[in-house]
C-alpha cells in the first residue's frame, strides 16, 4: 500500500550493497558441492583401486574417516588432498594384500619417504588407519594396544622388540619342524619372553594338554611357575594391559585347540582386561577364580576412587558384571597374591 510496492526486498538489499546475496541455505548447498567436488577429482586420480573403494564409501556414507576429512578440508586443503593421495598409496600396497609383513617405519619410508609419515597422532596415520579398518572389516580402536593390533592385521609391526609376552612350558612350530630355542626352555622348565620378531617367525604353538593358565600379574606367574615346576603346566604372563604379542600367542594356542585359563586381579582395570579377553575368545576361555569367595580371600584395604569405578560400567560379562557390583558396594580392589594357593591347587589338579 506503499509507493515501494512490488519492489523485490532481496533486489533492494543487493543494490544496496553492491553484491549478490546468497542465503544461508544456498552457502551450505554451495559448500557441499565445492567439496563434494574436491574429493571426486581425488577418487579420478585413484580410480581402481582399493583406495578409492575406501575413499567413496567414506564419501557417499559419511562414515569412517569422513568427520576427520571435513574438518581437515575446512583448516586445509591442499594438504588434505596431498595426504589422502599419499595415504591412498599406502592403502593399496599394505603388506597383508600379498600376505606379508613389514615394518611400519620402513613402510613409512617407502612409500612417503619418511619413516614416521604414519605414526600415531599423525594426519596421515589417522586416514590410513581408518582405511585399513574399512578394509578388514573392524572396529575403530580404542586405545593403543588395539591400534597397534589393527596395523598388525594389515601386515604392519610398529614395535616388534618391546611388544612382548612371557610364558613357559609351550612348543612352537616353524617351516623346519620343531623350535629349538623353545624346545631348549620347555626341557629346562624356565620362562621363555618372545617379541613380535619372534612370533612373526612361528607357524604353530601347542600346550601339551591343550590347557594354558595366563596371569595378569608377573609376580603370581613367577610363584606359580615355581611351585609347579615338577608339574610343568603351560603357563603365560600379559603384564596387565594385554600386549599383542600375548594375544597373538593366545590366538596361535585356541587355533590348536588349546583352552584358556585366565586369572586377574579385582580391580576395574583388571575386570576390563579378563571382559575383553572373555568377549574375544569365548567359549575358549574360562573365567578362573572370579568367585565372591575368591574376591572376599583377595580383598585389600586399597579403596577404589569414583573415577576408577566408573570402568566397571562397560563389562559385557554377566559373570564379570556380578563380581564388578559387589567391589563397586565394597568399594576395595582385591589381588592374585592372596589366593595364590588356591590357584596352585587348580593347576597340580589339572
Amino acid at each position: 500500500s506503499t509507493r515501494f510496492q512490488g519492489l523485490d526486498l532481496i533486489e533492494v538489499l543487493e543494490e544496496y550493497f553492491g553484491k549478490k546475496i546468497i542465503t544461508k541455505k544456498e552457502k551450505i548447498a554451495m559448500y557441499e558441492k565445492y567439496k563434494e567436488d574436491f574429493l571426486n577429482n581425488i577418487l579420478d586420480v585413484i580410480n581402481g583401486t582399493k583406495a578409492y573403494d575406501w575413499l567413496e564409501f567414506v564419501i557417499h556414507s559419511k562414515e569412517n574417516a569422513y568427520r576427520s576429512i571435513s574438518q581437515r578440508y575446512d583448516k586445509d586443503k591442499e594438504g588434505l588432498e596431498k595426504d589422502l593421495i599419499i595415504t591412498s598409496k599406502a592403502i593399496n600396497n599394505l603388506p597383508f594384500l600379498d600376505n606379508k609383513i613389514e615394518r611400519l617405519a620402513l613402510f613409512s619410508s617407502e612409500i612417503g619417504k619418511n619413516p614416521h609419515l604414519f605414526d600415531d597422532n599423525t594426519e596421515c596415520g589417522n586416514l590410513l588407519l581408518y582405511g585399513i579398518v574399512y578394509l578388514l572389516g573392524l572396529e575403530y580402536p580404542e586405545n593403543a594396544e588395539e591400534r597397534t593390533e589393527t596395523f598388525y592385521k594389515a601386515g604392519l609391526i610398529k614395535d616388534e622388540i618391546s611388544n612382548f609376552t612371557i610364558f613357559s612350558g609351550l612348543l612352537a612350530y616353524g617351516e623346519g619342524g620343531i623350535h629349538s630355542g623353545w624346545e631348549g626352555f620347555y626341557n629346562s622348565r624356565e620362562p621363555l619372553q618372545a617379541s613380535l620378531w619372534n612370533l612373526k617367525e612361528i607357524e604353530k604353538v601347542v600346550s601339551m594338554n591343550k590347557k594354558v593358565f595366563v596371569f595378569e600379574n608377573p609376580t603370581v606367574f613367577s610363584e606359580v611357575l615355581h611351585r609347579t615346576y615338577r608339574e610343568r603346566p603351560s603357563l603365560i604372563c600379559t603384564y596387565g594391559q594385554v600386549k599383542l604379542a600375548s594375544l597373538i600367542l593366545l590366538d596361535m594356542l585356541v587355533k590348536e585347540g588349546t583352552h584358556i585359563y585366565y586369572s586377574g586381579d579385582f580391580d576395574p582395570e583388571g575386570l576390563v582386561i579378563a571382559d575383553k579377553l572373555k568377549n574375544r575368545y569365548g567359549e575358549n576361555l574360562t573365567l578362573w577364580r572370579y568367585g565372591i569367595g575368591d574376591y572376599n580371600k583377595s580383598m585389600s584395604k586399597e579403596k577404589i576412587n569414583n573415577s576408577r569405578i566408573k570402568k566397571l560400567k562397560n563389562l559385557k560379562n554377566k559373570e564379570l558384571i556380578g563380581i564388578g557390583e559387589t567391589i563397586k558396594h565394597r568399594g576395595y580392589a582385591g589381588y592374585q597374591e592372596m589366593i595364590i594357593d588356591e590357584l596352585v591347587k587348580d593347576i597340580t589338579n589339572v
